[in-house]
Formats: C-alpha cells, sequence, structure tokens
C-alpha cells in the first residue's frame, strides 16, 4: 500500500521504579489525529487526560488525539505501590485543503426535504458509535482494507463545489467497484446498513478498547449486525453509494468517538 506518510513512528520508553524496574512504552505519534499504543506490564491503571483507559491481560492499553487536540497531554499510570505521571506534548498536524467539484447540488446542499433522512441517518450512526464493545483480545498490527490508490486523506478541509464544508473525517482508498474490503482487525459488527444518504452503505466495526472502524460508499455488504470478525475477513466491496463521484472506500477510525488519522493506525 503506498503511502504518504513515511515518517517513522515514535516509540517513547520509560522506566518505572518500582520494586522491580518496568519499562512503559508507548507507540505511535504524538500529533494531532495521532493513535498510541502503550503497554506496561506492572501498572494497575491508566489515565489518559482523567479517563481510565482499559488495560488488557498482557498490559497493553490504546489511546488517541483529535484534529484539534491541543497542545499536550497527562498519561497517569497508577503501580502497586506508586503512581507515575508524564506530561506529553502534542504536534500540531498540518491539513490540507481539497477541492472537489461536480457533486449534485443536492449532495452539497440538500433541500428541507432530505433534513429528516439525514437526521435518522447521524442517529443509527451515533447510536452504533456509543455501543460499548468489550473484547479482551487485544490488537497490536492492523491490517489495510483494500488495495488502491489513497484519494483522500485526513483532516484536509474540504471544499465542495466551491464551499467550504466539514474537515475530512477520514482515509480515502480509490479502486474499482467490487474491490474487496476487509476488516482490519478482530471485532464485532456493531452497524450494517444500506442506503444511507451521504454515506451510502456503511459498516461499522467495533474492535474493543474504545476502538472502532467504519467502511462507507461500499457496493455489497457481506455481514450483519452482530457478527463477529477476524482480521482479514472480507466484509464487502467498494462502491459509490451516497455522497461520491468515484468508487472508493471511505474509512474513518474512532476512539472514544474521537475521529483519528487511519494512516497512522494502519502503518503502525
Amino acid at each position: 500500500m503506498i503511502s504518504n506518510l513515511a515518517k517513522p513512528l515514535i516509540i517513547l520508553l520509560f522506566l518505572v521504579s518500582n520494586s522491580h524496574a518496568s519499562e512503559v512504552s508507548f507507540h505511535g505519534k504524538f500529533v494531532q489525529g495521532g493513535i498510541i499504543i502503550g503497554h506496561s506490564s506492572l501498572a494497575e491503571k491508566v489515565f489518559f487526560d482523567g479517563r481510565e483507559l482499559q488495560i488488557s491481560n498482557d498490559g497493553n492499553f490504546i489511546f488517541g488525539f483529535g484534529r484539534n487536540h491541543k497542545k499536550s497531554s497527562i498519561i497517569k499510570l497508577k503501580f502497586p505501590n506508586k503512581t507515575e505521571t508524564y506530561n506529553v506534548d502534542i504536534k500540531k498536524s498540518d491539513y490540507k485543503i481539497e477541492k472537489i467539484d461536480g457533486l449534485p447540488s443536492k449532495m452539497v446542499t440538500p433541500g428541507p426535504e432530505l433534513y429528516e433522512r439525514i437526521k435518522n441517518d447521524r442517529v443509527l450512526i451515533g447510536q452504533a458509535l456509543k455501543e460499548d464493545y468489550q473484547s479482551e483480545k487485544f490488537t497490536n498490527k492492523f491490517i489495510w482494507p483494500s488495495k488502491g490508490r489513497i484519494s483522500g486523506v485526513f483532516g484536509s478541509q474540504r471544499i465542495l463545489n466551491g464551499i467550504k464544508k466539514n474537515p475530512h473525517g477520514g482515509l480515502d482508498i480509490a479502486a474499482p467497484t467490487g474491490t474487496p474490503i476487509k476488516a482490519i482487525a478482530d471485532g464485532k459488527v456493531l452497524m450494517a446498513e444500506k442506503g444511507l444518504y451521504y454515506t451510502g452503505n456503511i459498516v461499522i466495526i467495533g474492535h474493543g478498547y474504545k476502538l472502532k472502524s467504519m467502511y462507507i460508499h461500499m457496493e455489497d455488504i457481506n455481514v450483519s449486525k452482530g457478527d463477529k470478525v477476524s482480521q482479514g475477513d472480507v466484509i464487502g466491496t467498494i462502491g459509490m453509494t451516497g455522497r461520491a463521484t468515484g468508487p472508493h472506500l471511505h474509512m474513518n477510525i474512532y476512539w472514544n468517538r474521537i475521529k483519528i488519522n487511519p494512516e497512522l493506525l494502519l502503518e503502525m
């Protein structure tokens, strides 16, 4: 997979003093849109900006930063006999401007007759994102959902038919209709719906640890809500349903309902 992000991931190691020394590691990029996988073999609790994180049986945890995350964050680890606190700087990300012309006017500025439909679609998506799927298994390595050309990047300002819209919240992979889409990790299907106005055919998978992946503009959907999937399972195919000018997969990654940069997760 060709990526726009060639810079190496940041791996920070801290030595925690205790009755036994233990390394605390943070794997990822401390940047806006970034995602971090942490590990500590002895920590009993971990907090990110005051929020307690789920720790796997082997000491892994995950957290991320939104598009406009503040300049710093606090990570706190509680051990049997002490607490360690790390103040980490979050680097500012630079975002591109993406102009897309030729969209049907109703897809850019839908009329009032469509508001109720769009509202109902958002409720369905919101309900799926609120679902708290619990998983004991922790994934350290994620796979790309499909092969193709990267046609849209995370965080870019979108100008549709000359009108400024919300920033792009995910990653676009352009490929022919019918190209397989794979689950990036093990999980549970939280939503599998067809015909939504903006997203078209959509699947949302929960991976545990507050992490979810969303696949939209699909042609075929091969899974149903409630299905358990394994990493690499074909969940459907690329299409151009919903608001799309050509066949492509738009994928969002959410941590704790915050959109993060999919490329930074997939390249870990």
